[in-house]
Order: structure tokens, then C-alpha cells, then sequence
């Protein structure tokens, strides 16, 4: 509760950080008409919420003292390297495998199925003397910090710079990074490369979008809702009967995925290997949400997906967040990333809508800050930053009675 005491002293009111736009005024079609005029009008809002990400990250450090001791025998990398997290450190030291894991005629678990971007930077960083969890850390801390800046600058951009802090606070304190910063997951990388690319299609840089968009594929998958954002200012484009620069970027964002894909198909000599080792290692299979649906009905139900529980929480969330979108009128292409995202998680069998998974569609979060009223805004603070340790500790010392992160 201290963390949220915290936090929650730090919001300030709107006016605190600049003129509010009224909700009902359209937000303004090029990046930048909410941003300060002067660089230096910057410094104080980004060291504001660099303290406040700070206060989140010791406080999952004192969660990961605390899961360590109840459940890894004081070892504090024990939790930090937990669930999927200690495939990376793997691909990180020992690169991609040479020869494809099996188990019974089928593929199994696999360092195979992680894209390259998060864990060549642990190694990166591995080189100046950090153990391999250490590297993971840094890379962790500097990511997410970075990713907190970008929405704050993205926030700026699409409304006005208290909406931007508003999202950033909201951004640093949502549940689901008590798994995407807690653990070493890719979303500490990914989450901020996605961020980036928005803010650069806003601004109509194109070619920098797309670059930027295709090390974010190439992190994760979850990222490749970024060619439905920049589709989205291509249509737009030739309505309006301008030359659509946008499939530039809409082209080149998946490159980074397409990449990995043929890197594996070659290793591994199967073309569609990715998809098989998803398949038989992981259960993962697009099914249009037939799973997800099945799994409402019983909300105790314990098996790979998980408590069904936790999908209420997340489809409860995903329709506030839908609500939020459509009271705020963020452009169009903001709109388009966060469907096909929610398309994502939904259409798959073993995604679902899990905290760690929602924080890529954390435009929403922006949204929220756009429309809520101050009283509102701080419950929604202090309510996240109760709940962010909470997901941390609880898959970290539960296990596998919970859903996978």
C-alpha cells in the first residue's frame, strides 16, 4: 500500500502539466501540436516519471527479495529467471540450438521459439563483466525506463502533455508489468520499440517507423499490430488523394518477424517450423477465440491455460479499454495497433487475456488518461499500484496453479 501512496502523490492534476484538451475535441491529426515548444520544457516531466518508474521497479526488487525467500531458497535471481524468462538467458549465452529439440517424434521446449532481439542485448551487455541474469536486468531496467519515456512523449503527442504523464504514471504502474518487468520477459524491449514506431508514424517518418517497427517484431509477435496502424495512414492517405508513404512502414514492420522465421526454417530445415514447434511444444493453435470462450463457463478450472478467473478480469478489462478508445477518439491508426492486438490475444488458444499480454496494447492506457477525471484517474493509480507487485509474487511463488503469464 505504500507503493500506491506514493505513486499517488505524484499524480498531479492536469492543469499541473499543461492545458487539458476537452474529451470531446478531436484529437489533432499531426504529433507534436501537444508537445511543449522548447526542449528543456521536457527535462521536468521526464526526471518526474523516471522517479516514479523508479519507486516501481525497487518495489518489485523487495517483491523479488520476498518470493525468493518463500520460494528459491534466497536465491534472488530464482524468481526473476522463473517461467519462460530463463529461455532467453539460454538463447542469450548459448544462441539458438543447432539442432531442433524433440521429445517422442514431436518437438518439445526450446530456446528456438524466442525471438532474437531481447536476448542479444543480455549478451550485448554480458560483455561488460554482468553474469548473464545481470545483463537481463540492466537490459530490463533501461528498457522499460526508455518504454516510459516513449509514452509519455506518445501521450503528448495524441493529447497534451498531462495526458501523456497521466498515461506514462498509468503505463509504469500497470498489473501486467509486474510479469513484463518483473521476470525477464521481452516486453521490458519491445513494449518501448513499439511505442517508438507509433510516435514516428504520428510524425510521419516513415522509413524510421518501419526500422523501428521491425525490431519490435523482432522481438515479439504481438508487435506485428503495427502494420494495421500504418495500413490504416495509408488508406487515409489515398483517400485524401496524397501518395500513401505509409506501406513504406507497413512493409517494412514485419521484416523483423519475417526474418526470424526464415533464420529457424533454414536452421531447422522446416519451413514452417515456428508454427510446429508453437504447435507441439506449447499447444498453441489459432482457434478464433473457441478456447477463450469455453473457458468462461468455468472460472475454477485449473489446467494450461490457467483460472478462468483471470480471463473475466482481462475481457473486463478489454471492454473498459474499448470504451476508453471510443470516448477518446485517438486516430485511427492508435485504434487499428489496439484491435489487432486484442485480435491476437483472442484468436489464439493460449494467449487469452493475461496482465502481461494487455500491456501491449498500452495506447489504451492514454485513452484512460484522456477521459477519466482526476478522482477516477487516482483510484485507477492506486488500485494498479496495488495489484503490481501482487501478479509478481503471485506467479512467482504459486507456479503453475496460475495461468502462464
Amino acid at each position: 500500500m505504500g507503493l500506491a501512496v506514493i505513486v499517488a502523490d505524484a499524480v498531479p492534476a492536469p492543469g499541473d502539466m499543461g492545458p487539458t484538451r476537452d474529451r470531446d475535441t478531436p484529437t489533432p491529426d499531426r504529433a507534436g501540436a501537444g508537445c511543449p515548444a522548447k526542449p528543456r520544457d521536457w527535462i521536468r516531466p521526464c526526471i518526474r516519471i523516471l522517479g516514479v518508474y523508479a519507486v516501481v521497479r525497487i518495489a518489485l526488487l523487495v517483491a523479488d527479495v520476498l518470493a525468493a525467500r518463500l520460494n528459491y531458497g534466497s536465491n534472488l535471481s530464482g524468481p526473476l529467471r522463473s517461467w519462460d524468462s530463463n529461455w532467453y538467458l539460454v538463447v542469450a549465452a548459448h544462441g539458438y540450438p543447432p539442432v531442433a529439440a524433440t521429445s517422442g517424434g514431436q518437438l518439445t521446449y526450446s530456446a528456438a521459439g524466442f525471438l532474437p532481439v531481447f536476448p542479444a542485448l543480455i549478451r550485448l551487455f554480458s560483455f561488460f563483466g554482468l553474469s548473464a541474469a545481470g545483463a537481463a536486468l540492466v537490459v530490463s531496467i533501461l528498457g522499460g525506463a526508455v518504454a516510459t519515456l516513449l509514452v509519455l512523449r506518445l501521450g503528448t503527442a495524441l493529447v497534451n502533455q498531462a495526458a501523456g504523464w497521466n498515461a506514462a504514471v498509468l503505463f509504469a504502474l500497470f498489473p501486467g508489468m509486474g510479469i513484463s518487468w518483473g521476470l525477464f520477459y521481452c516486453e521490458c524491449i519491445g513494449l518501448g520499440l513499439t511505442a517508438g514506431s507509433l510516435l514516428l508514424m504520428l510524425r510521419e517518418r516513415w522509413l524510421w517507423a518501419g526500422v523501428v517497427g521491425a525490431f519490435a517484431t523482432a522481438t515479439s509477435p504481438l508487435a506485428l499490430p503495427l502494420v494495421l496502424g500504418a495500413a490504416v495512414l495509408a488508406v487515409q492517405a489515398v483517400r485524401n488523394r496524397e501518395p500513401p508513404r505509409a506501406l513504406c512502414t507497413m512493409f517494412l514492420v514485419p521484416t523483423g518477424f519475417v526474418a526470424y522465421l526464415i533464420f529457424v526454417a533454414t536452421r531447422y530445415h522446416d519451413l514452417m517450423f515456428y508454427w510446429h514447434l508453437q504447435s507441439q511444444a506449447w499447444g498453441v493453435s489459432i482457434d478464433f477465440g473457441r478456447s477463450l470462450l469455453g473457458l468462461l463457463p468455468h472460472p475454477w478450472m485449473i489446467g494450461y491455460q490457467g483460472p478462468g478467473w483471470l480471463e473475466w478480469i482481462g475481457l473486463a478489462a478489454v471492454a473498459a479499454g474499448v470504451f476508453a478508445l471510443w470516448r477518446a477518439r485517438l486516430p485511427a491508426c492508435v485504434n487499428a495497433y489496439c484491435f489487432g492486438v486484442v485480435l491476437l490475444l483472442f484468436s489464439s488458444n493460449n494467449l487469452g487475456f493475461k496482465p502481461r499480454l494487455l500491456t501491449w496494447a498500452f495506447p489504451v492506457l492514454i485513452a484512460v488518461a484522456k477521459i477519466a477525471r482526476p478522482r477516477t484517474r487516482t483510484a485507477v493509480v492506486i488500485v494498479f499500484a496495488c495489484l503490481l507487485p501482487v501478479v509478481f509474487l503471485t506467479y512467482t511463488t504459486l507456479g503453475n496453479t496460475m495461468a502462464q503469464p
